[in-house]
Parts: structure tokens; sequence; C-alpha cells
């Protein structure tokens, strides 16, 4: 390798590394001022890696999980297109973003997403492989998700908002219980690639369910909610 190759990516290394991650970190607050949303059920949140996998709305729906709750070696899958423009590019990486070609096996992505996962690092996926626009619940999901938690041995933690985000819209957005797909370890992943997927659905939609349980029943109040259960 020639020393000007070199450079060249040293010079892109310090570029992301610095400039921006700098701009990255100069951001999270303001987009949390700009779409405001409470999260509840923070204390599921688990330590070590995991597949966050989360209903999808709006470009923005990364963000109170990336911003708020995984503090360090966090990534999420965002479509290949918006890494065109190379400082966004750079920005989008600095934010621990992972390019992927849709409509395609993204070989590539799926490589660096269980690199991540068996480094004991988070990856957000948003299994439904595009925003909802329907106004179903969840669009079928992407069967490649679960595989990549099945593969890793990962466990996989669900996340759901309750309503689109919007400029200074509050919204709600519930940490599911974690889960894995321990008792299919040992099984071949082409036989049981449906049926991983389809448990990945129901959790989600499970969560979700919860969700407008406590916004509409409680108010929002996920407080009111655990003292509720508790007294049945």
């Amino acid at each position: 390798m020639s020393e000007k190759t070199v450079n060249k990516k040293g010079k892109k290394k310090h570029r992301i590394n610095l400039f921006s991650r700098f701009v990255a970190f100069l951001a999270r607050p303001l987009l949390w001022l700009v779409y405001p949303t409470k999260i509840l059920g923070k204390e599921r949140f688990p330590g070590g890696g995991g597949l966050c996998v989360c209903n999808h709305f709006t470009p923005m729906d990364a963000n109170p999980i990336l911003c708020r709750l995984i503090k360090k070696n966090r990534h999420v899958m965002i479509k290949g297109e918006m890494f065109k423009n190379r400082l966004v590019g750079d920005f989008l990486r600095a934010m621990g973003g992972i390019p992927v070609r849709r409509g395609e096996a993204d070989l590539a992505a799926v490589k660096e997403v269980m690199s991540a996962l068996k480094k004991g690092e988070k990856v957000v996926v948003f299994p439904e492989g595009t925003r909802n626009t329907s106004g179903e619940e969840l669009l079928p999901l992407k069967n490649g998700v679960a595989l990549m938690a099945l593969k890793t041995r990962s466990q996989v933690i669900p996340f759901m908002y309750y309503d689109k985000s919007g400029f200074f819209k509050k919204n709600y957005l519930l940490v599911g219980h974690p889960f894995t797909f321990d008792e299919y370890y040992d099984m071949p992943s082409h036989e049981i690639e449906d049926r991983v997927t389809a448990m990945m659905r129901e959790k989600m939609l499970e969560t979700r369910r919860e969700l407008i349980d406590i916004v509409e029943n409680y108010k929002g109040s996920y407080k009111k909610y655990l003292a509720a259960k508790e007294g049945k």
C-alpha cells in the first residue's frame, strides 16, 4: 500500500473521528428538543450487546435510542442512499450508521451488523425495512433481521413508538422485554427462519399493545401503570 493511500485513509478517519463526531455530539440534544419523546420502561434496557428492533415511521426514529439509552458502541442500519453525500455520510457514520442497500441482499451490511453483535455492541434495526405509512400497526418483517440475532446468539430488545414523531410533538417509546431465540440455537436456520421472524413480530406487537394501554388508560404514566399491575 502506498504512503499516499495510507495518508488518505488516515485523513478520512481523522475527519470522521473529530469533526463528524463533534457535530453529532452537538446534534443529539437538539434532536431531543425538536422531537420530544418520553421513553418508558428504561429499567428493562439491558447491558451488553443486543439487537434493538423498532417500528418505523420517520427518519428520526433511531435518535431517542441512540442519544438517550445507548451511551457507546452503538450502531443503526440506515438506507445506503443517505450516505451518497460525503459529509452527510461521515456524520451518519459518526452517529453509528451502517449503510444498507435496500431491495437486495446486502452481505456487507449484514456482516457489519453481525460483527458488532459478536463484539457485544448494540445495533438498532427497523425490521419492517421501510417507513410505515400504511396505517397498519406493523408491516411484515424482513426475515434476515431475526436471523442475525439467531446466528450471533444475541438478545433482542423490542421498542415500539406510539405514534409518528413530529416537530415539538410529544410521543412515547416503550422498551419491551428482552428475549432470545435460545430454543432454536441448535436448529438449521433455513428451517426456522419464518418461526423466529414470527416470534420477533409477536414480541413487537406485544410491546405495542402494552404501550397503547399505558398511553390510553394511564395517560402515559408508566408509574401509574406499574402500580396498577402490582395492585392486581
